[in-house]
């Protein structure tokens, strides 16, 4: 229990400094999904408790998490390089003056790719949830 609360401080504590570092970044740091800062990173929290006893992961587990994880991040890093160069693009144009409606495919498709990586965020906490026990999910939550 004791590692439990140890861990559970150092996840607070992490989570308040990625917080911190979140609100003074630059716009283009910014995270590539449609809801900021509601729906839970549950692969990180995983990651902080990886060998935590109260959590007990099984090999079997580890596995699974360790490429829902892996496919998370490589799919969400590559749409966020698209998102900041849209991003980049529609904010220089915007300061050179063009016209609005000149700019609706490109927002049109920055929404979209926004929208596609939220689901990608759902589908990792859906297929983290899978993995892990009731009691597993507990101690996360």
């Amino acid at each position: 229990m004791k590692s439990t609360f140890l861990s559970l401080l150092a996840l607070t504590l992490l989570s308040a400094t990625i917080m911190t570092t979140n609100l003074s970044a630059d716009e283009q740091a910014t995270k590539p999904f449609l809801i900021q800062g509601k729906l839970p990173h549950l692969t990180a929290m995983v990651k902080v408790l990886w060998d935590d006893e109260d959590l007990a992961l099984s090999d079997d587990q580890k596995s699974k998490l360790a490429k829902v994880g892996k496919d998370t991040m490589t799919n969400a890093k590559a749409l966020g390089k698209k998102i900041n160069k849209i991003e980049a693009e529609i904010v220089k144009a915007s300061n050179e003056g063009s016209e609005p409606e000149s700019l609706k495919t490109k927002v049109s498709k920055l929404a979209s790719l926004r929208a596609e990586a939220t689901m990608i965020h759902l589908d990792c906490i859906y297929n983290t949830r899978t993995i892990l026990t009731k009691d597993q999910l507990y101690i996360l939550e």
